[in-house]
């Protein structure tokens, strides 16, 4: 499948999740206030940080090696030591979630037990499904990639709605319920176009090689901290406004990270189906194909960071109400970033698709110390506004960083 009609296919997927995750975020923020919105939101931050620390390594590995060898031998070799670790992972997660209240406070303070505990168990359905896609990606099945990315945000939406209809209400604690049904019942459906019971022979076999597991647990290593590192780079802030700002500061700041990650996805939709082909491919090729993904990226978030730049007050009062107005002045300041990452996530991609480069683990964690030292000057003295420009800053860090050594390589090479 070509490039361009990869990236519709899978634009068109991000398009859902977009329009659907942000009408979802809205009817849930409309309905739940400030101070829930900000439980909410940490609970989401939770789910991802468990998510990235346990399930992306395997998600990109699963992309790394199922795109070098797509034979039904090695899926059915990736796809069995996937089903052990996530054995493993379960297990773990069990244990996390009769940790004593004391350590939950610890670790988000304001947070209630049950909360805690449906993220817990909503991060586990998450990790399955980023494992089935992980093969999906490589073998560069991008409807079936899709179908699995993209379900659990649909059908998240719908119980959300179909509950509000119903009950013309929602709480935070349905909201979460939902959302851990929805991951349930996508990743059994994505599991079964995986592995095809219907066929004969099974299309995919339980036949864990353990040589390979120690090997993708290597690289896999290496992209869970890369990946983390990236995470908690355009994240991190969210979490220490939770330590020192009431909650109701959160739910404001969590609307601005909102709007920001949906400026995001252009540049996330491009290196998903950047990542797999910059595996195959070498050389002039390898870089004309980045550099046309992050013109445009560039392009385009540039073009939506104006739009939210002119309008997006009146968009936040619109949708969110006019308690959620303060949220503008975080996303003016969270533009600049967002605009210059969108390009550095696309180098970074390429690099990760080179087999995680040591600069793709010590960029991100300079901008990351960057970030957090920046958040206890500004926030102090400026709030909200000061965790989006610290972010500001670390991104433009971040971005410097990885676009001289990306040319410098390929200069030298």
């Amino acid at each position: 499948m070509k490039f361009l009609t990869s990236f519709v296919i899978t634009l068109f997927g991000q398009g859902v999740v977009l329009v659907v995750g942000f009408l979802n975020a809205v009817l849930i923020t409309r309905q739940v206030g400030r101070a829930s919105r900000g439980e909410y939101a940490m609970v989401s931050f939770l789910v991802m940080v468990l998510g990235v620390l346990f399930g992306e390594g395997i998600h990109r590995t699963n992309i790394y090696f199922t795109s070098k060898d797509k034979s039904q031998q090695n899926v059915s070799a990736l796809f069995s030591n996937a089903i052990v670790l996530f054995g493993v992972i379960t297990v773990v997660f069990a244990g996390f979630s009769l940790l004593p209240d004391a350590i939950f406070q610890l670790i988000l303070p304001g947070i209630k037990r049950l909360y805690i505990q449906l993220g817990i168990l909503i991060a586990l359905f998450f990790i399955f499904g980023r494992m089935l896609q992980g093969i999906f990606l490589g073998l560069q099945q991008f409807w079936h990639y899709n179908f699995a990315y993209i379900g659990p945000i649909v059908l998240f939406f719908f119980f959300d709605v179909a509950y509000f209809c119903v009950m013309k209400h929602l709480t935070t604690t349905v909201v979460l319920i939902n959302y851990s049904l929805a991951m349930f019942v996508i990743a059994v459906m994505a599991l079964l176009v995986l592995i095809k019971p219907w066929h004969t022979p099974l299309m995919i076999r339980f036949r864990p090689d353990w040589n390979a597991l120690k090997l993708n647990l290597n690289i896999g290593g290496r992209a869970t901290i890369a990946y983390l590192l990236l995470f908690l780079l355009a994240r991190i802030n969210l979490y220490i406004v939770n330590y020192t700002q009431p909650l109701e500061q959160v739910g404001l700041f969590a609307v601005a990270a909102n709007i920001g990650s949906l400026i995001q996805r252009v540049p996330n939709v491009t290196g998903v189906v950047l990542f797999p082909r910059v595996s195959e491919t070498e050389g002039k090729k390898q870089m004309k194909l980045t550099l046309k993904a992050s013109a445009l990226a560039f392009s385009i978030g540039l073009f939506v960071s104006a739009f939210f730049l002119i309008w997006g007050k009146q968009i936040i009062i619109f949708l969110y109400k006019p308690e959620f107005a303060e949220s503008y002045r975080a996303l003016v300041w969270l533009l600049p970033g967002i605009v210059v990452l969108g390009i550095a996530i696309i180098f970074n991609t390429s690099l990760w698709g080179r087999g995680f480069p040591a600069v793709t683990l010590w960029a991100p964690f300079v901008a990351v110390v960057t970030n957090i030292l920046f958040c206890f000057i500004l926030i102090p003295s400026h709030g909200i506004v000061g965790a989006s420009q610290a972010s500001s800053i670390s991104f433009f860090l971040f971005s410097l960083i990885i676009a001289t050594y990306y040319f410098r390589k390929h200069a030298t090479s």
